[in-house]
């Protein structure tokens, strides 16, 4: 085996490997060092009481940082880190300031600062709204085109637009109306077409219905995000509702994700039909309102009275949407016996994607077929 690749194993394996009878360079020694602080962590974990890691550690929580950043490039620095935010949980890592200001915002990272409320820390609060702002436009940037496009209201193909979208694009008439322009080889489109959208006369009314009990983390993120593009859409009016054993509404907020994830505090139960109760009096039209709510369907209280609330609202007219709690691996966690009655009610649950609640909004509001 070539040397360079018995030394990148012996790194790769830690301490174990010396099998490799392999002598690494000092800066890899320091490397190893690094390595092994994680590595050891991953092991007691796993129920292995070994000495060294980052639990303990014989090397700092902010010097194995330190020491990550200067040994490693960029992208190993960053896949360093979401290992020991995101498999390790290393809660320390959180409480510094010295250590946010050198992590690389990132969705992982803003679940475990959500999951342990860092947002309310005075001295931490400033680089958490930084983070928070970040992730948010970056979801935003995936998000915003997809819920735009299918809750824009249905094409209206009689009529064109001189709004350019490609998901309202014309291709039968920019090819008939430009076959004039053929020249033996390809086509000259002088002008491309798009069909205009039927707007509803009446907005639907989408009433978003977050779970922010302490395992709620990555799901009260993503609902932020979608509760701010809803709010921008004219086919919309929304509100804003987030629960624990109390119910909060945030409607005023929700054009702005960065002060509603600020506003809330994960933990405790999780009362369902209380928020449900709240829910129903915000109720107008029931024919055209939706209440999603997102949760993992574990009810704290009686859940008797949370399959009378749903029942009452469904018998008025009022479309009940359910999405279970995913982490940000999306895996989805939910009670299932509770989902399943629920469902028996007709209240419609599903495990979705952020991406896929759009297309799901959209044909429950008539929009999409």
């Amino acid at each position: 085996m070539d040397y360079s690749l018995k030394q990148r194993w012996r790194l790769v394996l830690g301490r174990y490997a010396e099998a490799l009878d392999n002598q690494l360079t000092p800066p890899q020694q320091q490397q190893d060092k690094v390595l092994n602080g994680l590595f050891q962590l991953g092991l007691e974990q796993r129920g292995f009481h070994l000495s060294g890691g980052l639990g303990a550690s014989e090397l700092p929580i902010i010097e194995w940082l330190d020491s990550a950043e200067k040994l490693f490039p960029k992208s190993v620095n960053d896949t360093l880190q979401h290992q020991a935010l995101e498999r390790f949980n290393v809660r320390e890592l959180l409480q510094e300031p010295k250590v946010l200001a050198n992590i690389s915002p990132s969705m992982g990272l803003l679940k475990q600062l959500m999951s342990i409320n860092a947002h309310t820390n005075p001295k931490l609060q400033q680089q958490v709204r930084e983070i928070i702002s970040k992730v948010v436009a970056e979801l935003f940037k995936q998000l915003q085109p997809r819920f735009n496009n299918k809750l824009s209201g249905r094409l209206n193909r009689q009529a064109h637009s001189p709004q350019k979208r490609l998901a309202n694009l014309d291709w039968h008439t920019s090819i008939r109306k430009n076959l004039k322009h053929f020249d033996g080889e390809r086509v000259r489109f002088e002008r491309i077409y798009f069909h205009s959208r039927q707007q509803p006369q009446l907005p639907w009314h989408v009433i978003l219905c977050i779970d922010q009990s302490g395992s709620m983390s990555a799901s009260m993120i993503y609902s932020a995000a979608i509760a701010g593009i809803l709010k921008r859409l004219p086919t919309v009016k929304l509100s804003l509702v987030v629960f624990d054993t109390q119910v909060v509404d945030l409607s005023e907020q929700a054009d702005d994700p960065v002060e509603v994830l600020l506003a809330t505090q994960l933990g405790g139960g999780t009362l369902i039909a209380k928020a449900w109760q709240y829910c129903q009096q915000l109720v107008e039209t029931p024919a055209r309102t939706v209440i999603a709510t997102v949760s993992d369907f574990a009810e704290g209280g009686p859940e008797r009275a949370m399959y009378q609330q749903a029942k009452q609202l469904i018998d008025s007219g009022v479309k009940m949407l359910g999405m279970t709690a995913l982490s940000s691996e999306s895996v989805p966690f939910y009670d299932s016996n509770a989902t399943a009655q629920l469902n028996s009610l007709n209240m419609q649950i599903a495990s979705l994607t952020p991406d896929h609640f759009a297309n799901w909004l959209a044909q429950t509001m008539g929009l999409q077929k």
